[in-house]
C-alpha cells in the first residue's frame, strides 16, 4: 500500500521545530488549528497534544484514512478529504494554520491569500518542509546515484542543496500578501535507509512515479544495486526549513 509506504519512509520533524512554532504562537485547548495537506499525519501529533481543535485537509483518500486511524483516539481531531480549494470554511476561523512539505503544491497567490483570509487577526501561518540532500559520508555512492539520474531523468547536475537564502526568499513571499513579523529557521536531520527502504521512499516521489515505466524500473533497480554494493545503507541528509508569519 502506497500510503503505508509513505508513512514508513518519509521522515518526521524534530522537536525543536515545533517548540519554535509554539514559542512564536502559544497553542492550547482554546486554539483552532488547520493543517493543509496532512498526508498520513507525519507532522500532526505535536499539535494534537496541545489539546487544540485541529482540522486537517488531505485530498488523498488512502493517506487520509491512514491518518484517521492513527489519530482515532484524539477527540480534538477532524479531517476533510479535500483540497484547500474545495474546503468550505468561514473567514477568520483559525489561530494557526500550518503546512508540512505540502504547500508547494498550491499556487502561491491563491494559497497565501486563502490562508490570510482563514486566519484570525494576529493568527499565524507556519510553512515547513524537508529537502533531501545526498549521502555526505558515502561520496562514491552519491556519485553513482547521480549518474543514474543523469541517464534516466536527464538530470545533468546534482540537485542544489536548500540553503538559508532559499528560506529567506520563501519567508519574503508572505510579506507580499500582507503578513508581518516574518521569520525563518533551518534544521538538519538524517535518516538511514536500506536498499529496499530507499526504493520504497522513491515510490513516494511523484516526479519519479511519472517516469516512463521501463526507465523508472531501471532507475530504481540501479539505485538499489548501488546501495547494496556500497555497504547496504544510504543516509539522506535532510534540510528542514520553517517560515513563520503573522496576520496583521
Amino acid at each position: 500500500d502506497t500510503a503505508v509506504g509513505y508513512d514508513r519512509s518519509r521522515p518526521g520533524y524534530q522537536e525543536e521545530l515545533y517548540q519554535d512554532i509554539f514559542k512564536y504562537r502559544k497553542i492550547d485547548a482554546q486554539s483552532n488549528v488547520l493543517e493543509i495537506g496532512l498526508g498520513t499525519g507525519k507532522a500532526t501529533k505535536p499539535f494534537l497534544e496541545t489539546d487544540c481543535q485541529l482540522v486537517g485537509i488531505e485530498p488523498g483518500e488512502k493517506l487520509a484514512s491512514l491518518a484517521m486511524e492513527k489519530f482515532k483516539n484524539f477527540r480534538n481531531f477532524s479531517l476533510h478529504t479535500s483540497t484547500l480549494q474545495e474546503y468550505v470554511c468561514p473567514p477568520e476561523a483559525f489561530d494557526l494554520i500550518y503546512s508540512a512539505t505540502a504547500f508547494h503544491w498550491i499556487p502561491e497567490e491563491y494559497g497565501y491569500k486563502r490562508v490570510y483570509e482563514l486566519l484570525k487577526p494576529g493568527g499565524v501561518f507556519a510553512r515547513f518542509a524537508y529537502h533531501a540532500g545526498p549521502d555526505k559520508e558515502r561520496k562514491a555512492l552519491a556519485d553513482d546515484i547521480q549518474k543514474l539520474y543523469g541517464e534516466y531523468m536527464h538530470a545533468t547536475q546534482a540537485p542544489k542543496l536548500f540553503c538559508e537564502k532559499d528560506a529567506e526568499k520563501l519567508a519574503e513571499i508572505a510579506s507580499k500578501y500582507g503578513f508581518v513579523d516574518v521569520k525563518y529557521s533551518l534544521y538538519q536531520i538524517t535518516k538511514d535507509f536500506t536498499a529496499d527502504e530507499y526504493t520504497e521512499l522513491l515510490k513516494t516521489y511523484p516526479d519519479h512515479m511519472k517516469l516512463e515505466q521501463s526507465a523508472r524500473e531501471k532507475l530504481f533497480k540501479g539505485i538499489h544495486s548501488a546501495i547494496a554494493s556500497h555497504g547496504g545503507i544510504i543516509t539522506v541528509y535532510y534540510t528542514v526549513d520553517l517560515e513563520l508569519a503573522r496576520k496583521a
